[in-house]
């Protein structure tokens, strides 16, 4: 995968992180559009759990991204011990304004309580803790498995759970298969067959592949296959937007918004998927223009370069 591409990745991701924060964890796709009409920019956060923040800025997800994007370009690379202390460091500083999810409290208690950084992480099913991968793309290129250990370590740093930490060597593999040529579908179906996975479900993507071909509109199909932040759910949910939208990521990034519940993980992995196809010049202008943290983002990526 060359820099741009992997660029790319990283871009779409945080872009489509942002996009969510305005009615993320909002589950009435009603009371979405009642507040915004139909979220097509970036929104300030219509919930109680993104204090502070404002529209063009990232969710707690998004800021962990950033926070694993830093780390890599201040020390050249991927080093667990390394990674938890910035973990640590950002939720510890005063001026921090992100929201301490379950998965988020276990493993500040865990570390204080002296846990290894390797035995810290969290019983939590959230899809978030599998979709903050997109900056270990910017990594030289190494072997699929050298790649596939760092992903599986830095997603169990906080969510040990198999079917979380599956879900991002899943999206990793799909994410390669992509940036190599392959069509979204293709890679999506290829990666299930060859994968050697216990805990991530054929059946997901199946489901996944009926709703996508079915009549239902997106934010009726999201709300079938289910809009928590259980990995299961939210797996379906990236997989319709997927094989429904392969060649629109900005209609898919917005359908996915509007359809409630946890947007913001699904659009950090929707964003990897897209980012390694399209070019994030095909964004609205105002999604690159406004984004807050872009001008950080760009500067890291040369870094890294």
């Amino acid at each position: 995968m060359n820099h741009e591409t992997a660029a790319n990745i990283v871009q779409a991701s945080l872009i489509g992180d942002a996009l969510a924060l305005g009615p993320h964890w909002e589950y009435k796709h009603e009371a979405i559009a009642a507040k915004f009409g139909r979220v097509e920019s970036f929104q300030d956060p219509m919930t109680q759990y993104h204090p502070g923040k404002r529209a063009g800025a990232q969710t707690h997800y998004g800021d962990q991204t950033l926070v694993l994007l830093r780390s890599l370009a201040a020390h050249s690379g991927f080093d667990l011990t390394q990674f938890a202390t910035d973990w640590l460091a950002f939720w510890e500083d005063e001026k921090t304004q992100s929201y301490r999810d379950s998965a988020t409290r276990h493993v500040l208690e865990k570390l204080k309580a002296g846990s290894p950084v390797d035995q810290a992480g969290s019983g939590s099913h959230d899809l978030g803790g599998a979709a903050r991968i997109a900056p270990l793309f910017l990594l030289p290129a190494s072997s699929i498995d050298e790649k596939l250990a760092v992903i599986r370590a830095e997603t169990a740093f906080t969510h040990s759970k198999p079917e979380v930490v599956e879900a991002a060597e899943y999206f990793c593999r799909v994410v390669l298969r992509v940036a190599d040529g392959a069509k979204i579908d293709e890679a999506l179906h290829q990666v299930m067959e060859e994968g050697k996975w216990t805990d991530l479900k054929p059946e997901w993507l199946e489901g996944a592949r009926q709703s996508a071909a079915g009549q239902s509109s997106d934010t009726m199909a999201l709300y079938e296959h289910g809009l928590t932040c259980s990995t299961d759910e939210a797996f379906r949910c990236v997989c319709h937007l997927l094989l429904r939208h392969p060649g629109e990521p900005v209609e898919a990034l917005i359908e996915n918004v509007n359809a409630g519940g946890d947007s913001a993980a699904r659009s950090l992995v929707l964003g990897m998927v897209y980012g390694a196809k399209f070019s994030v010049d095909l964004f609205p202008k105002a999604w690159l223009s406004d984004w807050r943290a872009r001008e950080e983002v760009d500067a890291l990526i040369t870094k890294l370069a």
